[in-house]
């Protein structure tokens, strides 16, 4: 009798239910990958999106195990269905998908973590315009093969009004967060400083962080962990990057 291992079996169901191509449908069923996130959302624009399309084509689990996503399915305010299928050589590694309306012009876009198998992670922005799901704006990848970044957030961060995006990246060796924001030639890098460390490798708890107007000034902080997880570091970029405070770690204050 042919035996056809679990996991294929249950590959092949989620990629079964992963509508092929980037064309607006009616609304299907789709499977989110293991431990992911179906992300929801108020307003115009994108108000669903889920990793879906389960594949092992990038064996580096650091979120706990082989399997990502290899496709992104959103859902726009007016009920039509878009999905943007990655090529062999890319994958979006990561669990929570992140809806925001990242460029400020009142419609919701969706951030998420791509790797290629060349160039590692790097934050990805993908939006409906024209009828369909297409790429914002992207950070250039890390540079080299299973080299991941961690988010933290998308905020104002600097007090110019304009939303920001903010990550670790390679949170497990180089702690290096990074603050970008859009301009009119695409992403714009603003603040960087190393020493931080939002995610243990193997985690299915994608960051370890918290935004929170720390000092009162009406633009939002960032509380992360140090590189050696033993203090909360909080962090300021209004106006410059500087850290505000650092207590001793507490895993339940990011609860």
């Amino acid at each position: 009798m042919l035996r056809i291992p679990f996991l294929s079996l249950l590959l092949a169901g989620f990629a079964s239910a992963c509508a092929a191509g980037n064309d607006s449908t009616s609304l299907n069923s789709v499977t989110p990958i293991p431990h992911s996130t179906v992300a929801t959302a108020s307003g115009q624009g994108i108000v669903s999106a889920t990793l879906s399309c389960a594949t092992t084509r990038y064996a580096h689990a650091v979120l706990g195990d082989n399997i990502e996503a290899g496709c992104l399915v959103v859902v726009d305010d007016a009920k039509n269905q878009y999905t943007v299928t990655l090529p062999e050589s890319q994958v979006f590694e990561d669990l929570d998908p992140r809806i925001a309306d990242v460029d400020g012009d009142g419609r919701n876009d969706v951030v998420v973590i791509r790797s290629n198998d060349n160039a590692g992670a790097a934050i990805a922005i993908y939006t409906v315009e024209k009828g369909e799901a297409v790429e914002l704006v992207s950070t250039p990848p890390i540079g080299l093969s299973y080299r991941w970044l961690a988010p933290i957030g998308i905020s104002d961060f600097n007090g110019d009004g304009k939303p920001d995006v903010a990550y670790i990246q390679t949170p497990h060796i180089g702690g290096i967060l990074k603050v970008w924001t859009i301009s009119d030639n695409g992403f714009e890098q603003i603040a960087e400083q190393r020493g931080y460390s939002n995610h243990s490798i193997g985690s299915t708890r994608v960051s370890t962080a918290k935004l929170i107007d720390y000092n009162e000034d009406g633009v939002m902080d960032m509380a992360l962990p140090d590189q050696s997880r033993s203090n909360i570091v909080w962090v300021t970029l209004a106006p410059e990057l500087k850290v505000l405070d650092v207590q001793p770690y507490d895993e339940s204050y990011f609860d």
